[in-house]
């Protein structure tokens, strides 16, 4: 269900990003649109990538390197995010470059929803040095009330190789959230976007990003809405997304 019936609004961390195409006009749910190239905030989230970096920066207390050449089946995921967490998700994926491994953890407390949350990308490499590394890290305080991080892997840029598309959940009426999709092979973000009432996931032909956002018009209570917006996004190679379908199905 896109609409959901949850607590109160919680803030995000929000980055900057221009947009390839036009965006939609009819009236929906507040949020971002997607775009490229993105750059993290690092004032909101504390938010690093590794590309093109021999030692790259990492949330504090991940570990540097996991030094045993196994497969990501074999690879225990506790071994891959900081001392003292507790691991919420581990998501596969096979790259041009190799494995990978997407772990999600969080810090224990008494309040389910104040904790402290992060992620990671991890890497399996065959260059002579430690065999899995990380090549991405996220991490949140408790502060900024992320209720929980959820991910797949699927192959969404076009490439033949395995993206993960990260959602960072909020809260609020309209089950909002914050979604990150990760070059699993370059550890980069190719897209953040965030708002309320909508659902992202794979698609295949074209392969991109299904995009389907509740639309409202003026009058429609919150639990229903007008219409459901479908669209298609696809990558671009040059940090682009584009418009490649659309279509509104009226409720």
């Amino acid at each position: 269900m896109l609409v959901g019936c949850t607590g109160g609004d919680v803030s995000t961390p929000s980055s900057t990003t221009t947009r390839a195409s036009a965006p939609p006009t009819s009236t929906t749910s507040s949020g971002s649109s997607p775009g490229g190239p993105v750059t993290p905030s690092t004032s909101a989230a504390a938010t690093f990538t590794a590309t093109g970096s021999p030692v790259p920066p990492l949330p504090p207390g991940l570990p540097p390197l996991f030094d045993d050449d196994v497969s990501s089946a074999n690879v225990p995921s506790g071994a891959l995010v900081p001392l003292k967490t507790e691991v919420t998700g581990t998501w596969f994926g096979t790259t041009s470059e190799g494995e990978a491994i997407v772990v999600a953890w969080q810090v224990p407390g008494d309040d389910p929803f104040r904790l402290a949350r992060g992620f990671a990308v991890w890497r399996r490499f065959d260059d002579g040095g430690a065999p899995w590394r990380p090549v991405f890290g996220a991490a949140w305080a408790a502060k900024r009330g992320l209720l929980a991080i959820t991910g797949l892997t699927a192959e969404v840029t076009g490439d033949a190789s395995d993206d993960a598309i990260v959602e960072l959940e909020t809260g609020g009426s309209g089950g909002c959230a914050r979604w990150l999709v990760m070059d699993l092979a370059r550890g980069e973000i190719v897209w953040d976007d965030e708002g309320c009432d909508r659902r992202i996931e794979p698609h295949t032909g074209p392969i991109g990003l299904l995009v389907t956002e509740a639309v409202y018009e003026p009058g429609d209570p919150h639990c229903c809405p007008s219409a459901f917006r479908e669209t298609v996004w696809t990558y671009e190679h040059d940090d682009r997304w584009n418009v490649a379908s659309e279509r509104v199905i009226e409720t």
